[in-house]
């Protein structure tokens, strides 16, 4: 089969002095790129990188690839990672991962909550703020934490992101809207554990908990290999509340009409209760399962790289009917 890998290189980004701090964090690196499409040749696919936007349609078109594999973030834009999605729909040529409402719905973490409430799935209160003008008296119990309402890798959350009284909060909604200058979601903060879960295909891997000292994820130290955070997998729950919290992220995917792999943030609180954070409908493949708690995860699960990019094509092969 003819494969063609769709990223956007962090190397590539159309980087301005005015980007907020990690503004392009989410983008791939080469090394995530090369294996990649190292895996794809070595499980008998053709493979060939293509710049995700516009730029690369009519190259893509020449190469008429059978699948494309599309880990493309974007660059501008609320739903930037439906935007290949979109072109491709156009191209008519099948992809892996999410179409166009799944990326959309995912990207933009207020809709998503809305639609996990529809669904009854349980998720922190919350309100979207289109700017700080709309801080008013909110109905919210702190402590909170603000983060704007789209963007990945913990992008606009640093160590000030909790907040516990209404200086605080109106410090850090200022901050934020300073620095991203995007819509602004402010929830009440779940104390407890935080877990992430994987999905390939409808396979639900095991899940990894994120130990921070901060007690959340931020941008710095998701960025800094040697912060203090770690993650251990398998994480250590009992066997029925590890079954609790893989039949939500499930859940949580098909109620975004998500595709081929994913992963969920959750946080437990302290009677046990699960909240959905939030979904990366392109989870970092970066090859170091330090960095990728998906490659992490499969790790744990006894899968290869070669395993994970072979369980994405194939979920994509089935979905699409298409002939291996």
């Amino acid at each position: 089969m003819k494969v063609a890998v769709l990223a956007n290189l962090k190397e590539d980004a159309p980087i301005s002095p005015d980007d907020p701090p990690g503004r392009w964090d989410d983008l791939d690196d080469k090394v995530t790129v090369d294996m990649i499409l190292d895996s794809l040749q070595s499980i008998g696919h053709q493979a060939k990188y293509f710049p995700a936007g516009l730029e690369s349609v009519e190259n893509i078109e020449k190469y008429n690839p059978d699948l494309c594999f599309n880990s493309g973030e974007g660059h501008y834009g609320a739903s930037r990672e439906a935007q290949m999605p979109a072109i491709l729909d156009s191209l008519r040529i099948p992809y892996t991962c999410g179409g166009v409402l799944g990326m959309s719905l995912s990207h933009n973490k207020h809709i998503a909550k809305r639609i996990f409430r529809c669904f009854g799935l349980p998720t922190a209160n919350f309100v979207v703020l289109r700017d700080p003008t709309e801080l008013k008296e909110i109905k919210l119990i702190y402590p909170l934490f603000v983060k704007p309402a789209y963007e990945g890798s913990s992008i606009g959350i640093n160590e000030n992101a909790l907040v516990r009284n209404r200086e605080e909060l109106e410090k850090q909604v200022q901050w934020v809207w300073e620095n991203v200058h995007a819509y602004i979601l402010v929830e009440e903060y779940i104390e407890g554990r935080e877990f992430t879960i994987s999905i390939l295909g409808n396979e639900v891997l095991p899940i990894v908990e994120i130990i921070s000292p901060t007690g959340f994820y931020s941008n710095e130290q998701k960025e800094d290999l040697e912060s203090e955070v770690y993650r251990v997998c398998p994480a250590h729950l009992p066997v029925e509340k590890t079954e609790e919290f893989q039949a939500l992220a499930l859940k949580a995917k098909q109620a975004l009409e998500l595709e081929d792999v994913c992963r969920m943030d959750m946080r437990m609180d302290s009677a046990g209760n699960p909240y959905i954070l939030e979904v990366n409908p392109i989870p970092l493949m970066h090859p170091d399962p330090e960095q990728a708690s998906l490659v992490y995860a499969a790790r744990a699960a006894g899968y290869s790289y070669k395993d994970i990019i072979r369980k994405i094509v194939d979920s994509a092969i089935e979905r699409w009917n298409l002939k291996n």
